[in-house]
């Protein structure tokens, strides 16, 4: 599966940097084709450069508010208002219900793992 998603990189309230993987958050646009939420790895461009990235497609904690969450492997830097484009290539996991801060934290780990795996594997 490849699916290309783009869009202009929003301010987030720091909850997955707290958790130990900061990401660019960009909001979906209504009308836009989605794959199902979830957990993916894949590449973002950034300024031209692609990188590889662990992506969550997700509807927020209100379940309206579609957002799409890029971690770039390997990259620690402020993407505020940077454009980013996305190519989604395997799903990880499903979206789960939010079991607390600590709990997520482990889970996220466990992701960027498998992202880092995953990565590897194309080099």
């Amino acid at each position: 599966m490849k699916l290309t998603l783009s869009g202009r990189v929003e301010r987030g309230e720091g909850m997955a940097t707290r958790l130990g993987c900061p990401t660019a958050n960009i909001a979906i646009e209504q009308g836009v084709l989605i794959p199902a939420l979830g957990v993916y790895v894949g590449e973002a461009e950034v300024d031209g450069v692609w990188h590889n990235a662990l992506i969550c497609i997700s509807d927020g904690r209100t379940g309206y508010n579609l957002k799409m969450e890029v971690h770039l492997l390997g990259v620690n830097q402020d993407l505020t208002e940077k454009r980013i484009n996305c190519v989604l290539h395997d799903k990880l996991r499903d979206i789960i219900p939010f079991p607390g801060e600590e709990e997520m934290a482990e889970i996220i780990a466990q992701d960027l793992e498998q992202a880092r795996a995953w990565a590897d594997a194309r080099s």
